[in-house]
């Protein structure tokens, strides 16, 4: 039995052998090798390629970084030479209207009590003044540089060549941006509101909100030629404006809760010659004060009392 079993996996050796030999037999040799050095060839030609895209992406590449290193220098050198730019800054005394032209021959009408601060010279992409108070600008167009106002209270006006109005006093609850041509948008916090001529946008300081409207554009920047101009407007704004372009501290006591509103436009009167006109519409009586010297012999503003019956 054991003899029989050895001989069977003799045979099946044999036979496995046998079928391996054929095999080889079968195996074209050339063109295994022709397939292998195909396979060479074409690793090879990689290789080369990407040894070749590495050599041009290296010069393409210096060149790019010495522009981003020239663009670098020349961006930073700007910032330097703008910080060390001089201001200039421009007081409108009480009671007067003030007129300025800009470095870029813009021109700006400062009202009573305001201030503007500018450069020297406008040298980047961008011209930006600093308004504290009333201005009417006359911008000079320059689409590429855009001329920006701006206020303590990060509301921004952008224009590129156009004439607005923008009333930004500190002591005020709101501040006002006022079309008469071509277009501005009003900035702040990421907020955009575009404006039409004839149109203002209100932004409510309390609350940040804008409002946008029509308004009598006479009424708004006929300041900036020694006019006042009073449209449907109340009292106590009356009184407000007045204040301002008479250089006096005017107080309103109203003993009743009546509005009285006035239309008129006042030029060249005394404030004595407007509260009787005043006076012919509504029950009102007043006391003045003048000014007072104090113990360093400056001056307190004068002082109006103004009773609403």
């Amino acid at each position: 039995m054991t003899d029989k079993k050895d001989t069977l996996e003799n045979i099946q050796q044999i036979e496995a052998l046998a079928e391996d030999i054929l095999e080889y037999r079968s195996t074209d040799v050339a063109a295994a090798y022709s397939r292998v050095e195909k396979r060479i060839h074409q690793k090879a030609t990689k290789r080369g390629w990407r040894l070749t895209v590495s050599r041009i992406a290296a010069v393409l590449l210096l060149p790019l970084l010495l522009s981003s290193l020239l663009f670098s220098y020349l961006y930073f050198e700007q910032r330097e030479q703008l910080a060390a730019l001089p201001y200039r800054e421009v007081v409108s005394a009480p009671g007067t209207v003030t007129r300025i032209q800009l470095p870029d021959r813009s021109t700006v009408w400062l009202n009573a009590g305001s201030t503007l601060r500018y450069p020297a010279a406008f040298t980047g992409r961008e011209r930006e003044v600093e308004l504290s108070g009333e201005g009417y600008f006359s911008v000079q167009s320059d689409p590429e540089h855009p001329f920006y106002v701006a206020t303590a209270d990060g509301l921004k006006v952008m224009a590129y060549g156009t004439r607005f109005n923008v009333n930004a006093y500190a002591d005020e609850p709101r501040i006002e941006a006022v079309l008469e041509r071509g277009k501005i948008d009003v900035l702040r916090n990421g907020r955009t509101v575009r404006l039409e001529p004839g149109k203002q946008a209100v932004l409510c300081k309390a609350t940040g909100e804008f409002t946008v409207s029509a308004v009598n554009l006479d009424e708004k920047i006929g300041w900036k030629d020694g006019r006042l101009v009073f449209r449907n407007t109340p009292l106590e704004e009356v009184l407000k404006k007045l204040s301002k372009r008479y250089n006096t501290d005017i107080v309103l006591h109203k003993e009743s809760g009546k509005e009285y509103r006035y239309r008129a436009t006042f030029t060249t009167e005394t404030i004595e010659q407007i509260l009787n006109y005043l006076r012919l519409t509504a029950p009102i009586e007043w006391s003045v004060k003048g000014p007072e010297q104090t113990s360093d012999d400056s001056f307190v503003r004068g002082r109006i009392d103004v009773y609403q019956k």
